[in-house]
């Protein structure tokens, strides 16, 4: 999955030269758009229990089940047409072309996550939870995109969703239109905003990844 080729530098000059130079601010949007806009879905997945984890067997452990979660993840991305862009603490963020692949991750990734939990001693398992956005967003280097798209899928996978649970954005669902999956609605309220997702309830069979 390949972004723009783009770099921090220049997007800092022209948020800079947005802020000095009022006059020129429809020039510069432009600029910014012609460079560094593209349309992308996003999957964003948070390990569940990180607190009570931490608390209960340390930090040295859940870095250790973190570890082993990215061998795990990693390769699925890739072998669903994704890109990783970025670990952050608990998360990982990933880019696909489009809102199927990164569903089609995303599920796969609940999937085998829940299967490699099955035979582990108990404090050794590790959850996931998964948010897909998609749309217009900016593409700044190799690792950060910036827009209500890679917000919301940020919300949905860290706030929302719950355990093994996989919440879609409304642009999300609604690419996936044509899809033989089934969803149901969730509405949610969030700082005082109101947000609807589209939670996927229907189990349905995945090729292994690789294969």
């Amino acid at each position: 999955m390949l972004l723009p080729a783009t770099n921090h530098d220049r997007f800092r000059e022209l948020l800079h030269d947005y802020n000095e130079q009022p006059n020129q601010r429809e020039r510069i949007v432009a600029e910014i758009d012609q460079q560094f806009r593209c349309s992308v879905a996003i999957l964003v997945i948070d390990s569940c229990g990180f607190s009570r984890t931490v608390r209960s067997a340390g930090i040295i452990h859940f870095l250790a089940l973190l570890e082993r979660l990215e061998r795990l993840i990693v390769p699925i991305i890739a072998a669903t047409g994704g890109r990783l862009l970025r670990r952050e603490a608990d998360n990982i963020f990933a880019v696909f072309p489009d809102a199927a692949a990164a569903t089609t991750a995303a599920a796969a990734i609940i999937r085998d996550v829940d299967v490699a939990n099955g035979p582990l001693p108990a404090g050794d398992e590790i959850y996931v939870s998964a948010g897909v956005g998609f749309g217009e967003v900016l593409a700044v280097g190799a690792d950060d995109l910036f827009g209500d798209q890679m917000n919301l899928a940020s919300k949905l996978g860290e706030d929302l969703a719950q355990k093994s649970e996989i919440l879609l954005t409304l642009a999300a669902y609604a690419a996936l239109a044509d899809s033989s999956w089934q969803f149901e609605e969730a509405n949610f309220s969030v700082s005082g905003l109101d947000l609807t997702a589209y939670r996927l309830v229907q189990e349905y069979s995945l090729p292994a990844p690789g294969r």
